[in-house]
This record gives C-alpha cells, structure tokens and sequence, in this order.
C-alpha cells in the first residue's frame, strides 16, 4: 500500500473492505474510487499525490484553486480527530463543529463560464465518520441515481450517495455542495460524537474542467488541535515544570559546592537546560496552534532543533563519561574527538529529517520506503552509539577495578543498570507499539502519542535524574572526578606487586646465602676469641688439602 501511495497506479482490491487500510491513515493524498462502467459497478481505486494547492494545517483543510476530481469519482483527503462536547478534556471553546468556509468553484475551460454552471450541483465535500464509512458508503455504487431519488434514499440525482441507517440508530454524515458562480457561503455543523472523521470529495455529474478554492475548518471543544495532538499540549507542560525543578535543584548544590564542580557535572547542567527549552518551546509550538488553527513554521523547527540538540548532547555525554573523560583520563585522544564530531554532525542531519517526517506523518502522503529511508539511518545510528556506550562502560569499569578505586566503580555500575532499565522499559514500548498497529485507528487514537512521544520523554528524564543522583554536586564530588594522584598510586601499585614478585622468586636464594655468609662471617669473626670453634673447620680444611696432594 505504502508504495501505491508512493508512486500512483492502480489498486483493484479483491473486496470493499480492503480499502479500509487506505482511509484508517491520516492522508493528504487523494484515493479515487470511480465506477468502470453502470452495468458493472465495479470498484477501481486509483491511488495518487495530491495536488500542490492543497495545504493541510491543523484542522485546516484548504483549497487553492485545487482540482475537481474526475467524473463519476470520489477522494479521500484527511482524517480529523474530534471530541464531542461531552468527552472533550477542555470545553473552553464551546460545542465542536465542521465548517465550510468560503468555497466556491470555477471552470477552467475558457469556453464555460460560471454562469454557464451555476445549476451543476455535483461538487460535494462531506465528513464521514470513519467507523460508519462502510455503512454510510457503498464504493461499488456511491453516485446518485433518479432511481434512488424514486426510492427515497436520495434528495436529487447525481449526488454522493450516502445510505442512511434506521430511524432507531441514525448516522450521521456532513455534506456541503460546491457550487459556480455563488460567493462562498459558510456552512457550520455541530459535531455530536468522539472519534476520526473522513474529510471526502467527490463529483458525481460530468464535468470535472474546473478548480475549488476555500477550506473545511473542525475545531474542537478546547480549540483547533486535533484530537490525537491535544494531550501533548498539558504533557509539555507538566514536563516543563519538571525541568525548572530539575535546574533549580541543580543551580543550588552546584553554588552551595562551586569549588567541588567538576567536567560532567557542568555538561548535567547543559543538558537540563537544552531539556528545559525543548519542553518550553512544543508547549508555545502546540499552544499556538491550538489558538490559532495553523502550525507556525519557526516555532515548529525550533522546537524540532531543540530536541535534536538535546538529544545528541546527552548521547556524547554518557559516551564520553563511559570513555573515562574526567575520570580515569584528563583529556581524550585525537582520533576519538574526530569520530564523535563526524558522529554528532550526521545525528543532528539525520534526526532533524527523522522527527520532520514523523511530525508530518498525519497530514502528508508518505510512502513506506521514503520513511524507512529517513527511520533506518537514525536507528542505526542508535544502536551503533548504544553499542559503544557499552563497550567503553565495560572497559572503564574494569580499569577501576584494576586501580582499586571502589567509589567510582560503584558509580559506573549504577550507571550501566540504569541504562539496562531504560533500554528494556523502551524496547517494551516498541514492542507494544508494533502490537497495537493491530488495532482500529479509532480506538487508538486516544492514546497513541503516548508511547509515540510521552513514554521517550519519561525516559529520558528519570534518567537525567538518576544521573543527576549519582553526581550530585556534594563536599567530596572531585573523588569522583580525574586526579593525577590516582594514577601516580596505581604506579605505586603496579611498582610494590612487581617488587613482592621478585621477592617471593628470589627469597629461598637469599636465605641459603645468609645462612652461608653469616656462618663464614661468625666463624672468621669469633676465630680469635674462641679457637675451639676455629680448630675444626681448620683441621678439616687441612684434612682436604691432605687428601689433594
């Protein structure tokens, strides 16, 4: 499916039904179902990009001088997300509604006027819930016809066909009509139930040479969000009020022991603040575009940018400590400077493509391969700087317990089981996401962002604090940082076992020859004092010289 969006075509489902991956998506692309011919009144779904004069932002649906859709045909354009008045988490702004705003049609062919067509009634934009599309339209017969106006299940011919349900349980679908030669003239709806609503725009006459312009506004009970977007707006919030915290517990040990600071506890600093910004700069991004209805491009890169600053800062963070920076070794070496700038450089360029995308994935076309494109580098790259945290963290710990130096050994082992806890509770959250595909859009859509956004921020922030537990500015923090007496005492180290080496392998030898030597000595030295001492080892040396000769 992903690349039939991609690349245009033609997609024969084997039933209606299959369609249903197609409108389940939030899409700005455009899916025709046009009947091949009266008699057979079969489904052909034409699958392309939509045109460049529709623009989606927010819950702002709008035409430039878009085309009308051909003939006989109908286009799925976006999805909305709506709370009713009653499930709505805010009510500030009153009853939720669609409105049709200032749309009007007008013919390309230089030889019709709007006059000429200002009875075609045809063009038609409707909002359909999604979890009655397939009950409120038929895609093997969704035009109109005299027999249905016969019938009763339609007003007037060459129209969307919408069936209707029973008088006990209704449904209910809003649908304005395009007309030529008429000023825009608003229509606005109210929105009785919760849920993901299909904007639809079809043309059941015979005349497709012409443009619309105009837009379909949804506004909710508490503003212009959608639905699936709101929760971040109170999320960002809360977070931000964290992050003060965060600082403010920060800036008071780091003044209370400004002489005990040391390299990785002014990077800690940085890293809350760069978060602080973050949190600040969605929770503007999302308020204004739940004021205004339109998402503001310099709010959006900045705040974009700033997570992306973020996150690469905190990655080269814990790499570099786990690399012995400031602790084991004052500096780090040339060629390991250059890998982690050519490192930071790519992440930030591919991270910044990597959440643009995925901002955009609910009011854009993408395809599945231009999106693995832009996902996989990134996720690589996670797994490659994961890898190396580890290895590096495995390494230092073994040279502290090498030097013996027990306080920062226990450092780095808290730090290697609360990055094992993290990735574990993230990978859960993966894992469940991938499971949750599996269901309906519409009962997911509550909580998607949750896992999608909320549970990596959650993450990163009890991290954060754990890390801000274990170097905690305090009266004996420079133990933990880099000292030329540690080395100088595992040189002392190093130099006292070679020392007890040698002399565990030389001491039988030197004993034999004190033991020999003091016998020589005591006999030489005592010979004159005492001859009965001297008189043996004499007679017996004579005894030899004897024996020689």
């Amino acid at each position: 499916l992903g690349a039939g969006f991609a690349y245009g075509g033609l997609w024969p489902p084997q039933s209606a039904r299959a369609m249903v991956a197609l409108v389940e998506r939030p899409m700005a692309t455009v899916v025709a179902c046009r009947p091949m011919a009266p008699l057979a009144r079969k489904a052909l779904l034409c699958i392309g990009f939509a045109a460049a004069t529709v623009s989606v932002r927010a819950q702002i649906y709008q035409f430039d001088k878009a085309p009308l859709p051909a003939e006989k045909s109908l286009h799925t354009l976006h999805s909305f997300y709506v709370y009713s008045h009653a499930d709505a988490p805010m009510r500030g702004s009153g009853q939720p509604f669609v409105k049709f705003h200032g749309l009007q049609a007008h013919p390309t062919n230089a030889e019709q006027a709007d006059v000429d067509l200002q009875s075609y009634d045809s063009v038609q934009l409707s909002i359909v819930p999604y979890w009655e599309f397939w009950e409120l339209i038929d895609p093997r017969k969704f035009c109109s016809a005299s027999t249905d106006v016969a019938s009763g299940d339609a007003e007037k011919a060459d129209q969307l066909l919408i069936k209707q349900g029973p008088a006990s349980r209704p449904r209910e679908a809003y649908t304005h009509t395009v007309r030529f030669n008429v000023a825009g003239q608003d229509t606005q709806l109210s929105v009785r139930d919760t849920g993901v609503y299909i904007l639809v725009f079809s043309n059941c006459g015979s005349f497709s040479d012409g443009t619309i312009s105009g837009s379909v506004i949804v506004k909710n009970a508490y503003g212009f969000l959608p639905g699936n977007e709101y929760h971040k707006l109170p999320f960002y919030g809360w977070l931000l009020l964290a992050y003060i915290f965060l600082a403010m517990v920060w800036l008071y040990l780091s003044f209370r022991w400004w002489r005990e600071l040391f390299h990785i506890q002014y990077c800690i600093a940085v890293v809350i603040f760069l978060g602080l910004l973050e949190a600040f700069f969605w929770w503007i991004h999302f308020n204004d575009w739940n004021t205004s209805g339109f998402r503001s491009t310099p709010l959006f890169v900045i705040a974009i940018f700033c997570s992306v600053i973020k996150s690469v800062f905190s990655f080269m963070l814990v790499l570099v400590a786990s690399l012995g920076w400031g602790v084991t070794r004052p500096y780090l070496d040339q060629r390991t400077i250059v890998k982690l700038k050519v490192l930071c450089v790519a992440y930030i360029v591919l991270d910044f493509i990597r959440q643009s995308v995925l901002s955009f994935r609910h009011s854009h076309n993408l395809s599945w391969p231009f999106k693995l494109l832009c996902l996989l580098p990134v996720a690589l790259m996670n797994g490659a700087i994961f890898y190396w945290i580890f290895t590096a963290l495995s390494s230092l710990m073994e040279t502290l317990r090498e030097r013996k130096q027990q306080d920062k050994l226990l450092l780095f082992t808290r730090l290697w089981k609360i990055l094992i806890a993290s990735l574990a509770l993230g990978s859960f959250a993966m894992l469940f996401q991938i499971f949750d595909l599996s269901k309906s859009i519409n009962t997911r859509w509550h909580y998607q962002w949750f896992f999608a956004d909320g549970m990596s921020h959650i993450l990163f922030i009890s991290v954060l604090a754990c890390m801000m537990y274990l170097w905690g500015p305090n009266m004996n923090s420079q133990r933990f940082a880099y000292s030329s007496a540690d080395v100088e005492t595992d040189e002392k180290n190093k130099d006292t076992a070679i020392q007890d080496v040698w002399a565990d392998e030389e001491g039988p030898e030197d004993a034999d020859d004190d033991s020999f030597w003091a016998t020589t000595h005591k006999t030489a030295g005592e010979g004159v004092g005492r001859k009965t001492l001297t008189s043996a080892p004499a007679e017996t040396i004579g005894a030899s010289s004897a024996l020689e000769s």
